[in-house]
């Protein structure tokens, strides 16, 4: 779906156009677009095909390339479903004299948000609407890895009290997946924004390009984020399985404890279970003085045990 937008003054709000118009200063923005959507683009601004076709491919990197006076960058955008798994997928943007376009394979990143990174430049400033699909972009990660972030905190302290369970480590293999997504896009993103920055087609503006220099501070700070929160997975998955061997150590040593005094007492009714002669068979008394002794040797098996810090 395509929708055309223009403004014309700072003072004035994005309006949208019905359809197609051929003025200056026009903002395209389309939705998952179909492939007719995208000829027609073409046709209508003297568009790459082939190019615009790429961002249909849900695998497709951040990228940056120059065709006929027309720039062309590529991002991702990045959305988390309902399982918590991070779902990226490819963001085009078009700057040529004629035309702004925006083209996004998901809702991820909506023409609102663009909007509202916008500011109040004129649809003309197709530099400022360029930075701001970037910054709308970037927004976006940092909230997911935020979000991210707080999940983990939130491990770490459970593993402090004993509740995590099974299920949280099964979870930590889609925090990794996901971290390894954030930073995958991220550091191909940063390598566009340099590249934006170093503004070899001068298709940006002093301004734009000291906006870019923020942009890529603010990517760097996040890919610092992600190997934080990396580290700190790693951290935890050690910590529990540093946890649960201790844990095991202790209860194996208290069975041996356990066992040696079970058996203890073993070894005398065994005795005197035996048909031969032994000593106070005859006496009435032998029975308490037996009960007694094996009582008495498990307690102070127990006591040298704990001495001697067996359990």
């Amino acid at each position: 779906m395509l929708k055309y937008y223009v403004r014309n003054t700072n003072d004035e709000a994005f309006r949208q156009l019905p359809g197609y118009s051929d003025q200056s200063g026009l903002w395209v923005y389309g939705e998952q677009p179909q492939a007719n959507e995208l000829d027609v683009l073409s046709e209508q601004f003297d568009l790459d095909r082939n190019i615009l076709r790429d961002v249909m491919d849900k695998d497709e990197l951040p990228r940056l390339e120059v065709s006929d006076g027309g720039l062309y960058v590529f991002f991702r955008s990045v959305l988390r479903n309902k399982h918590g798994e991070i779902e990226s997928a490819p963001v085009l943007v078009v700057l040529t004299p004629r035309v702004f376009v925006s083209l996004s394979l998901t809702n991820a990143i909506s023409d609102q948000k663009i909007a509202a990174a916008a500011h109040m430049a004129p649809t003309e400033d197709q530099g400022n609407l360029l930075l701001a699909t970037f910054t709308a972009l970037v927004t976006d990660y940092e909230s997911s890895i935020q979000r991210t972030g707080r999940y983990i905190k939130d491990i770490g302290h459970r593993l402090k009290t004993h509740e995590v369970n099974n299920s949280d480590f099964i979870h930590f293999v889609t925090v990794e997946d996901n971290l390894g997504i954030y930073s995958l896009n991220l550091t191909s993103m940063l390598t566009v924004a340099e590249r934006l920055r170093d503004n070899k087609s001068n298709h940006l503006s002093r301004e734009h390009i000291e906006s870019t220099d923020d942009i890529i501070l603010h990517l760097r700070q996040l890919l610092v984020s992600v190997q934080t929160l990396t580290q700190t997975v790693t951290s935890i998955r050690n910590a529990y399985s540093t946890i649960a061997n201790n844990n095991l150590n202790i209860r194996m040593k208290r069975l041996t404890v356990l066992t040696v005094l079970i058996a203890l007492p073993n070894v005398f009714y065994g005795m005197y279970g035996m048909n031969v002669v032994l000593p106070f068979q005859d006496s009435p008394g032998a029975y308490a003085f037996i009960v007694g002794f094996t009582a008495v040797l498990i307690l102070l098996v127990y006591v040298l045990a704990k001495r001697f810090r067996l359990f």
